[in-house]
């Protein structure tokens, strides 16, 4: 018993470690990160989410209920009710924590799946801490709900696989299906997730708790259709449903491979459309998907495993959002295919081979520079839509937000510049043009500017 003790302590300290040695450059910067994107309309500036009655608070979106607690909660008893910009980083340290969380909810979940194969789940958990893929879900702080849906999730399935043995297991998932409901729609499909791993297990399908998770899924989905939250979107910005559908064939994979190698990381995508590409793709994922199927009916075990991915994924794919590809969103279904990989490499760690240990040894250096990376883009607005600019030049929020950036600092004639890049790809956009006639009024009054300039050099330089 002390020796289990031993190991679930040591693995808990060290994935705490892991994230304050890449988070704490963001958490504890000299001028932390505000509130960014739809962090501003969704909490900064949403008095309904700050009022003190909880069931007001709530109604601005009860079908994130479990979320937005989360955020009311921490409003009321940290914040006394007053959001202020520096607030941003309480929100985000609570964040860090929930990510913790999540990656002890996925060595669970592993060492269930696989009593005999401890290793691979406790892989599965370092890898899960280290992936900078996870970056945006921590730092932006509605990835909240990514980072939240993934712990309730697998706290479903954890208590589904184990709903035989007691009671308590069986209300347990019952209750964290409908707390992952209510933190996003994808855990609609925790039911067929569940059936799929107990035909990799070759169990019988637990029928009372897939028969009632059904049910409980086609009422939150009744429910949810005749409700709708509007943001920052125009219907223009969501692009039509076959061609979002179709892009997403190919974005899958694209997705699946930053997730295992985590390059070109960046806050605002803007994926072009590749017909024939994402066409070949789609003929080659139906013929994936039947082999995988036919295979797995036939006796392979691990095909019903690798199925539950795509079955995370789905809901992406066919639920047309204005942003075909947020990195926050590959949260849940990175989280699983670092379980899978992790499952597959792990036989090298059953015997004591220094290949396979020097390998996982480079592997984390190189995830912990990523992260590092960015974290340090993270550490700054300017920054974080800078690199998001450099990565997406033809989208305009990144340009219009680095420039506005730019401007608040007073440097205008940068601003200035990226502010005629945004015109040109949105020449009709009127925040623009009100942007350029403040710029043009400030350089009518040097002296004014100038001064700003110095009061914000002495107050940066007092913090």
């Amino acid at each position: 018993m002390s020796q289990r003790i031993c190991f679930w302590l040591g693995l808990a300290l060290m994935g705490a470690a892991i994230l304050l040695l890449f988070d704490s450059p963001v958490v504890f910067a000299k001028s932390p990160l505000g509130f960014v994107f739809d962090d501003l309309p969704v909490i900064f500036y949403n008095r309904q989410l700050q009022s003190s009655r909880l069931i007001e608070a709530m109604s601005w979106n009860p079908f994130r209920t479990t979320v937005y607690f989360s955020y009311w909660l921490q409003i009321q008893l940290q914040l006394h009710g007053v959001v202020t910009f520096g607030d941003a980083v309480l929100f985000r340290v609570v964040n860090l924590l929930l990510h913790w969380l999540a990656g002890m909810v996925l060595l669970l979940t592993g060492r269930a799946l696989w009593p005999e194969r401890k290793a691979a789940a406790s892989l599965a958990a370092l890898f899960f801490w280290l992936n900078p893929i996870f970056a945006e879900a921590k730092y932006f702080i509605l990835g909240r709900t990514e980072i939240m849906l993934t712990i309730f999730y697998l706290l479903a399935l954890l208590f589904y696989l184990q709903s035989r043995r007691s009671i308590f297991c069986r209300s347990a998932f019952f209750l964290t299906l409908l707390l992952a409901l209510f933190c996003k729609e994808v855990a609609a499909t925790i039911p067929a997730a569940a059936l799929l791993l107990s035909l990799y297990k070759a169990e019988k399908p637990r029928w009372i708790e897939l028969a009632g998770g059904s049910g409980l899924v086609a009422l939150f989905i009744i429910l949810r259709l005749g409700w709708t939250v509007e943001l920052a979107k125009t219907p223009k910005a969501v692009p039509a449903w076959p061609t979002f559908f179709l892009n997403q064939n190919w974005i899958f994979w694209f997705a699946a491979l930053k997730t295992l190698i985590p390059f070109h990381q960046s806050f605002d995508y803007n994926p072009h459309n590749h017909p024939a590409l994402a066409a070949a793709l789609l003929v080659f994922n139906l013929l994936a998907l039947g082999f995988i199927i036919w295979k797995s009916i036939r006796g392979w075990r691990i095909g019903w495993l690798l199925l539950v991915y795509p079955l995370l994924y789905l809901p992406l794919a066919v639920i047309p959002l204005a942003d075909s590809l947020r990195e926050s969103r590959l949260y849940l279904p990175g989280a699983w295919l670092i379980l899978i990989c992790a499952l597959a490499i792990a036989p090298a760690f059953a015997q004591p081979k220094k290949s396979a240990w020097a390998f996982a040894l480079i592997a984390m250096f190189c995830l912990w520079g990523l992260a590092s990376e960015r974290a340090r883009v993270w550490n700054s607005e300017a920054r974080l839509w800078a690199d998001a600019l450099q990565k997406s030049p033809d989208k305009f929020r990144p340009a219009y937000n680095y420039a506005s950036s730019l401007r608040r600092k007073l440097k205008l004639e940068r601003a200035k510049k990226i502010y005629l890049w945004a015109k040109n790809i949105e020449p009709d956009n009127p925040k623009l043009h009100w942007a350029l006639a403040l710029i043009e009024e400030a350089e009518k009054h040097p002296e004014k500017i100038e001064r700003l300039k110095r009061q914000l050099e002495e107050n940066s330089g007092t913090r």
